[in-house]
């Protein structure tokens, strides 16, 4: 199942690109989205390690890094905002068990806050393109300043601003007069999410403890949210805590419940990270580090002085 949710993940991407009209294999997109999950865990800052990645990537493959910049976006917003009626209803659920507590709704407030953020990017450059540029203009300032305090030269270059907002203006358009290919992309998001239920499911069953939909979706719901919410690599530690709580509280033995959380953290995210460390050679960016690191070791047998 897991397997088919990451052919899932890389769909999702590969749609989102294709609506901002950037065209990847799916192929070649596979191992990069693998990759990006191993990057994320090294660079856990919102995930922007495994966005540079991408845009990397695709620069290196002579495609707009912007246009990238605006897919990877939208590919997120699809997948936030598909969890969103996942989220609405484990919380429903444990409002109705009188089992919901604040730390639960800070991290729903946290996901619900980071979605309505990938919008409004996307919101702005279709309906208030003035106010995108100012805020391109900003971070760049921002940027610029921060270097200059470090002692180090501008790190934006003067353009650039405009350049990435105009790009962004115009993956927005894109989103906005291709309604059918958003709606593939916010399908395959939806579609992850329910293989991913249907894994906890199957776990639930591996350690022979069934338990009803609504205890399952609430676990589910704050497994991810707190993957999302939690400032540790992919939620490592905040997550799995949180996720065996509410499933004791919902009458999950704890064994059981500690054994399905594991299991299903190791299958969702420690092993695709393996994977991504494993293919991280496959990437453009370090398939030319490797090239050139090969070349200079043939070099220097060739010519040991």
């Amino acid at each position: 199942m897991q397997v088919v949710y990451y052919l899932i993940y890389t769909d999702l991407y590969r749609s989102a690109f294709d609506v901002v009209g950037v065209e990847r294999r799916f192929g070649k997109l596979l191992p990069v989205m693998f990759a990006s999950l191993f990057v994320n865990v090294l660079a856990p800052v919102a995930g922007v390690g495994g966005v540079a990645l991408l845009v990397d990537d695709a620069a290196q493959r002579g495609q707009s890094g912007s246009r990238v910049a605006g897919g990877t976006l939208l590919a997120l917003a699809a997948e936030f905002g598909a969890f969103i009626p996942v989220l609405v209803g484990g919380l429903l659920y444990l409002l109705l068990r009188q089992k919901l507590h604040a730390y639960e709704l800070l991290g729903a407030a946290i996901v619900l806050t980071v979605t309505s953020s990938l919008v409004g990017l996307l919101t702005l450059g279709l309906w208030d393109r003035d106010r995108l540029y100012r805020l391109f203009h900003w971070l760049q300032a921002a940027v610029n300043r921060v270097a200059a305090r470090l002692g180090r030269p501008a790190l934006l270059a003067k353009g650039w601003a405009d350049e990435h907002a105009a790009e962004f203006v115009r993956a927005a358009q894109a989103v906005a007069t291709h309604p059918r290919k958003l709606i593939r992309t916010l399908s395959a998001a939806l579609t992850g999410h329910l293989v991913n239920l249907a894994c906890f499911c199957t776990l639930t069953l591996a350690f022979h403890e069934l338990v009803p939909l609504g205890v399952l979706v609430a676990g589910y719901a704050m497994s991810i949210t707190f993957r999302i919410a939690s400032i540790t690599p992919q939620g490592a530690g905040v997550a799995e805590g949180v996720t065996v709580l509410v499933y004791a509280s919902l009458g999950v033995p704890r064994a059981q419940a500690t054994a399905i959380t594991l299991a299903f953290r190791g299958l969702f995210i420690w092993v695709p990270t393996f994977v991504g460390f494993v293919l991280i050679r496959q990437v453009r960016s370090f398939e030319d580090g490797a090239r050139s690191d090969g070349a200079e070791a043939r070099q220097k047998e060739r010519d040991p002085h």
